[in-house]
């Protein structure tokens, strides 16, 4: 017995379902596709963000991707990557990537986690810190170098430890006497 239709008539055409009895539970809901189930990844792009000669970019600039400056930017730059400095590339501010190559013109601080390499044609007025740091012949430095996160050479000195001469004996004791 149907509550809304009367007794022997069929269901509407294209529907297929039975009609509901009285007393059934709800039926479940059709399953939902795969493709609907799943989040979205976030996406890193492997495309660098680039800066085209003859643009100005004032602000703040932070990304997970590369960045390449052919054109001219003043603010700070935070990038979890690598930044490279065209030929015509100008920066007026700070400087925090993976990797830095210079070969425009910097004015600020530069941090690599990794390296900072200046170019023949970079020129960087500006303190450097980075485990290395490779300034390259005739290129223009102006500022302060920290090597950081660098292991020593197993045959530095340390610097309080005395001189001593070949047979061991210290040379400031043996000029005082």
């Amino acid at each position: 017995m149907s509550i809304f239709r009367r007794e022997g008539e069929t269901a509407r055409a294209g529907s297929s379902a039975p009609a509901p009895v009285a007393g059934d539970p709800a039926p479940a809901p059709p399953p939902v596709a795969e493709r609907d189930r799943k989040q979205p990844a976030a996406v890193v792009s492997t495309t660098p963000t680039h800066i085209a000669a003859g643009s100005k970019i004032v602000g703040q600039v932070h990304g997970t991707s590369d960045l390449v400056v052919d054109g001219e930017l003043e603010g700070q730059v935070d990038v979890e990557s690598s930044v490279s400095i065209g030929g015509e590339g100008r920066v007026k501010g700070n400087i925090t990537a993976r990797s830095v190559r210079i070969g425009g013109r910097v004015n600020g601080n530069v941090h690599g986690r990794e390296k900072v390499e200046i170019l023949p044609s970079g020129r960087l007025e500006g303190d450097v810190a980075a485990p290395r740091v490779v300034l390259a012949e005739g290129a223009f430095f102006k500022g302060k170098v920290e090597m950081t996160g660098g292991a020593k050479a197993k045959d530095e000195k340390p610097r309080d430890e005395k001189a001593k001469d070949d047979k061991g004996k210290d040379k400031d004791a043996k000029e005082n006497q």
